[in-house]
């Protein structure tokens, strides 16, 4: 048996995040949900991923050795996992229930996991659904003869699921990774608040003196050659990845930093991809902030209202109501932001868009928004867009793929509708 991870509907409520990635590519915790679900599930043999066509290139390259989309490769029945299922002993005790060919479990309407016969694949309804994320369920659900209740995994459905979940599985992921020996120079420079136990530090990271741990509410974990500058306090949970430079400031609990990221500032409860900055002063709080994102001196998100009240967002044309008082924003990759914006919570900001100012509605993909400073939310040149991500990818020694260039052209046209209806103009930007 063969196991695979797929898309279903879902993926559209965490735009712009899942725009230039496959919904099993957000991050919570320490990993990707990927790679919990192969971690847990496929420990023996390879995975194979099945995502959006625009998007199947640019993963292949990340992910070389694996197979993607790759219908040909399929000889074997297959287990079908939904990429926003959360791999614990739930999911697992699931999985283990999928005993045959045509059985399917189901949460709520979706699709948790199907066990499906290697010739249903050949299907060309299959192939199309599974490639595009449409009608997925719909599609699984014509071949599949016993239906099973899956109610107790962790099916993700909305944006900010990822933020409350973070702690949690930052806690529980570092329990096991085992306890990493300190270096004398670093044990006599930092303060721990808390057991020691509960910190790990990777080999080459440096802590310089005046750093103080906290983890008297859960572990820390600074990845390789990442490098600590004093005055910075972080508190546990939090994971912080390789390669990273933190400037000082407060990681308050609950943060993912990704790797080669510049952190400084007050950052809490909140998610970063990898190679994103915010190196200055300011506050982003309970946040999902994606890929390459620059974050300009004093960026700051509203995370609560001044009424206390339940934040609500606009997920695909629907206010939903969060269920918390406390939900900042989320930020797809390539945004940049000057110096000063301030942006309200439960906002989503499309992916290369720039900001500037009061930012108080959700900005489309590719659009410059200066709105409070007199100008009309104007559309960014798909060149001058290209060229900023790879002058940015340069800088960190990676290089904009042709792959990667073609899926931002393929976005550039993908979101054309959401920034029709939200009334961006087209021409040069002025203010």
């Amino acid at each position: 048996m063969r196991i695979a991870i797929f898309e279903d509907e879902v993926y559209q409520n965490f735009f712009p995040l899942t725009l230039t990635r496959p919904a099993y590519e957000l991050v919570v915790g320490t990993s990707t949900i990927r790679e919990k679900i192969v971690k847990s599930v496929a420990n023996s043999g390879k995975a194979m991923f099945f995502c959006r066509k625009y998007l199947e290139n640019v993963l292949r390259e990340r992910l070389p050795n694996n197979y993607v989309n790759d219908f040909s490769t399929i000889d074997e029945d297959v287990l079908l996992i939904n990429g926003l299922a959360i791999a614990d002993e739930s999911l697992n005790d699931v999985l283990r229930k999928l005993s045959r060919p045509g059985m399917v479990a189901m949460q709520k309407g979706r699709i948790v996991a199907a066990y499906v016969k290697c010739k249903s694949l050949e299907h060309s309804e299959i192939q199309a659904a599974i490639t595009s994320a449409d009608n997925i369920t719909e599609s699984i659900l014509k071949i599949a003869s016993e239906k099973l209740n899956a109610d107790e995994v962790c099916l993700l459905k909305y944006p900010w699921e990822l933020i409350e979940l973070n702690p949690k599985l930052i806690a529980a992921e570092l329990k096991g990774i085992g306890k990493k020996k300190w270096k004398d120079e670093t044990v006599s420079s930092v303060t721990i608040y808390g057991s020691k136990k509960d910190v790990f530090i990777a080999k080459g990271a440096f802590l310089e003196n005046g750093t103080v741990l906290d983890v008297r509410d859960g572990p820390i974990y600074i990845g390789e050659n990442t490098y600590v500058q004093s005055q910075t306090r972080i508190s546990g949970p939090a994971y912080i990845g390789k390669d990273c430079i933190i400037f000082g400031g407060q990681i308050r609990e609950g943060c993912s930093i990704g790797d080669v990221c510049r952190i400084g500032g007050e950052v809490e409860k909140s998610i970063f991809h990898g190679y994103s900055n915010k190196r200055h002063y300011g506050f982003i709080g309970h946040s999902y902030v994606g890929e390459w994102v620059n974050l300009g001196a004093g960026t700051t998100n509203s995370n609560l209202k001044n009424t206390y009240g339940m934040i609500r967002m606009d997920v695909g044309g629907q206010v939903r109501d969060t269920g918390s008082i406390f939900v900042g924003i989320f930020v797809g990759d390539h945004v940049k932001t000057a110096v000063g914006t301030y942006v309200f919570s439960g906002k989503k900001i499309g992916i290369s868009s720039h900001l500037y100012g009061m930012v108080p509605e959700d900005v489309p993909s590719f659009t410059v928004y200066a709105r409070t400073l007199g100008a009309k939310p104007t559309e960014i040149y798909l060149e001058s867009a290209i060229e900023t991500a790879r002058r940015l990818m340069r800088r960190r020694n990676v290089q904009l793929s042709e792959a990667y260039e073609d899926m931002l052209k393929r976005l550039f046209e993908l979101t054309e509708q959401e920034r029709s209806k939200a009334s961006v103009v087209k021409g040069k930007f002025s203010i």
